[in-house]
């Protein structure tokens, strides 16, 4: 057996068996804190109708609908490194921003006085803007649909998976900054609840590269809820991304695609065995 089949085949066990310790702590979950409030009406009328505030699971579904680029670095905000010197080591990869955030909240988007995202840069740096090359932000518009057992959409809902790739520390290594998620359309139906939140835990954060030559890694984490009265819906999906730019969704609650070169996902240590849809 070749040692190329046999990382192969390391990896994908590792994915499928292995849930880490690290993807089980309650305060990894950013909707940990998420509680639905429901008024009179909306009890009374689900004890009448209680199909109508039950989720078919067979037809949620997300649907990638387009993939694009930034214009600029806008997004970001400003940022400033922190005055004076400081120890830069270009092989061991570290997150200076956001780890853990909401995105929606109850059907709307969360608004936030600085901008929530996670990054994956060399130890010692302070800002984005301390490495160059970057290259233009690449975006990938997610659709979230979801109908009750009337066959009446109830959720709809549109996000854009953001990042920059390719930043370079004194024209060295690959890595990533501005990893976020933006919500661009929240349709949600009377009686219903959405809520939408984002984590990037330090355990997937990793160097794929070499020593001279850093690529850096991570997995963002989404994790959504659809409430009634009846029920609450759970589910995540997990998004795998490069410095170089590589993108791939590993997991989701409705199809399992395989880890992006499983010669390397050993490294990256993968977040989730299967992700599922999970009723309260």
């Amino acid at each position: 057996m070749s040692t190329r089949i046999f990382k192969a085949l390391l990896a994908a066990s590792l994915f499928f068996f292995i849930t880490p310790v690290y993807a089980q702590h309650s305060d990894e979950n950013p909707l940990k804190d998420d509680k639905s409030d429901f008024d009179r009406y909306e009890i009374e009328t689900a004890a009448k109708y209680p199909e109508y505030f039950t989720i078919n699971p067979a037809s949620i579904r997300i649907t990638i609908e387009e993939v694009t680029e930034e214009k600029d670095w806008s997004y970001l905000g400003p940022e400033k490194a922190s005055a004076g010197e400081t120890l830069v080591i270009i092989d061991q990869i570290v997150n200076i921003a956001s780890k853990i955030w909401q995105i929606i909240k109850q059907n709307a988007p969360v608004s936030h006085i600085d901008v929530k995202y996670a990054s994956a840069v060399p130890e010692g740096i302070t800002a984005w803007n301390q490495l160059t090359e970057w290259k233009k932000p690449k975006t990938y518009v997610y659709g979230f649909y979801a109908e009750n057992i009337y066959g009446l959409t109830m959720v709809d809902v549109k996000y854009k998976v953001v990042y920059t790739y390719g930043g370079k520390y004194k024209g060295q290594g690959y890595y990533l900054t501005g990893v976020t998620v933006t919500p661009t359309v929240v349709d949600v139906g009377w009686g219903y609840r959405f809520s939408l939140g984002a984590s990037v835990p330090d355990s997937t954060i990793t160097n794929i590269g070499t020593a001279t030559n850093p690529v850096a890694a991570l997995q963002l984490k989404l994790t959504w809820k659809i409430s009634t009265v009846m029920k609450d819906v759970t589910g995540t999906s997990v998004y795998y991304i490069q410095g170089d730019g590589y993108f791939e969704e590993i997991a989701s609650p409705f199809t399992v695609k395989a880890a992006p070169k499983l010669e390397g996902v050993s490294s990256a240590r993968p977040l989730l065995r299967v992700s599922e849809i999970v009723f309260d």
